[in-house]
């Protein structure tokens, strides 16, 4: 698999960059794969909500509800990582089958176990949860084996996607709740995930996965640290975890600032509007040419997230608030991007799906940490300080990412030898 190379390109490459998108698109061997992995996680984000909502239509309290969907979470964080060396050592169908039947079994068991003791439910959840299908990590190492001259726009898809899920799937809830219930959410939310993984096994892309790469962490599959060897992907997830961390304060600061300004309808409104100013950064991301290293893009990119947040403790009204979420998400989005990139550099052979994945794992641990490290400051400060502590922690973030920017991809070229 060829390792994707630092942009430093000219002028020279700007117009096949600004190509790109349509040509990701139309591209034979990657646009059945996308189509089948928009399908498998358009209920991303379903799920949990109809999680919580279903738990409490059946007369249980917020706590149980709290509960599964803490197992349920739990379980993704904790087994995808290791699901997705399963799909490095053999190959994406095996791991996509298995976890597309799997799936929505278990989702369909928790539904019909609602008069079950909650251990049963959560049982299920947990099962749930650690037979999602590793689609996200699938689709981003087939973008990195496309070689240099997709991976950028094709990442850049994969953060306008992300952004894209985060608004379609509450959206999608509400449309299967004016028709059924939240039980019946859950289900066809299973149903569309275990479609998604099971037609994405099928096509030629996932089944070309079977290379020299999956057969050299046959002979490596001892190797207990796997990805961690990578000593610039180490880094890397260490500044995710604090991008998480962020993300989490805000999933409960934004909120509670709306409410505050007496609009409780509006903070759909402005968490879509948040995610608008990511789909528009990261279709602007996918039509440009690095000018400069990624680590040192990166860098850049994260002063300018911080500078951002800064921006965010000085809004006074839901509509500031709504204008500096729209440009931290269209700022946040290329970092994201640049983020995967350097995700696939660092990325030692054998280990590119569960690199990409713990990425997303780390994130989600960092997110889930920062909800309650939010919550706490918000109960004892209010909002204006939860703000203020977000800026902090991007400060420092920034910082030492500067430091240790061209570390960041340090160990790419060995990497690849296992």
């Amino acid at each position: 698999m060829s390792q994707p190379t630092t942009r430093n390109a000219g002028p020279s490459v700007e117009a096949p960059a600004k190509r790109s998108l349509v040509t990701a698109l139309h591209d034979r061997t990657m646009r059945v794969p996308l189509l089948w992995s928009v399908v498998g996680r358009l209920p991303l984000y379903l799920v949990g909500i109809a999680l919580v909502v279903s738990t409490a239509s059946r007369d249980a309290n917020y706590l149980s509800a709290g509960l599964l969907l803490a197992g349920y979470t739990l379980g993704i964080a904790v087994v995808a990582p290791f699901v997705a060396r399963r799909v490095d050592r053999y190959g994406q169908p095996p791991v996509l089958l298995v976890t597309g039947v799997t799936y929505p079994l278990a989702l369909t068991g928790f539904v019909y176990a609602d008069h079950a003791p909650l251990a049963t439910q959560l049982a299920c959840i947990v099962v749930a949860g650690a037979a999602n299908p590793p689609i996200s990590g699938c689709i981003r190492s087939l973008w990195r084996a496309s070689g240099s001259s997709l991976e950028q726009v094709g990442l850049s898809i994969e953060a306008v996607l992300g952004e894209v899920f985060r608004i379609s799937g509450p959206l999608l809830l509400s449309v299967l709740l004016f028709w059924a219930d939240a039980a019946t959410a859950l289900v066809v939310g299973g149903l569309l995930a275990g479609a998604g993984a099971i037609g994405f096994a099928t096509t030629g892309a996932a089944r070309s996965t079977r290379t020299p790469q999956a057969r050299h962490a046959d002979s490596d599959r001892r190797d207990r640290l796997g990805a961690f060897r990578s000593a610039g992907l180490v880094r890397l997830l260490a500044v995710l975890v604090s991008f998480g961390v962020a993300l989490g304060i805000y999933n409960v600061a934004v909120p509670a600032f709306v409410q505050d300004h007496g609009a409780d309808q509006d903070v759909g409104l402005i968490f879509g509007v948040w995610g608008v100013g990511g789909i528009i950064g990261g279709l602007w991301y996918g039509r440009h040419t690095l000018r400069r290293s990624t680590e040192a893009a990166f860098a850049t990119g994260t002063l300018a997230m911080c500078a951002c947040t800064a921006l965010v403790t000085l809004a006074w009204d839901n509509w500031s608030l709504g204008v500096v979420l729209l440009l931290l998400g269209a700022v946040t989005a290329p970092v994201t991007v640049i983020s995967y990139q350097l995700v696939s550099r660092t990325a030692r052979t054998g280990y590119v799906t569960e690199a990409f994945t713990w990425a997303i794992t780390v994130s989600l641990g960092g997110s889930a940490l920062g909800s309650q490290i939010g919550g706490l400051v918000l109960d004892a400060f209010g909002t204006g300080a939860a703000f203020v502590g977000v800026a902090v922690v991007m400060l420092l973030v920034a910082t030492g990412v500067y430091v240790v920017r061209h570390r960041l991809a340090e160990p790419a070229a060995t990497a690849s030898t296992g």
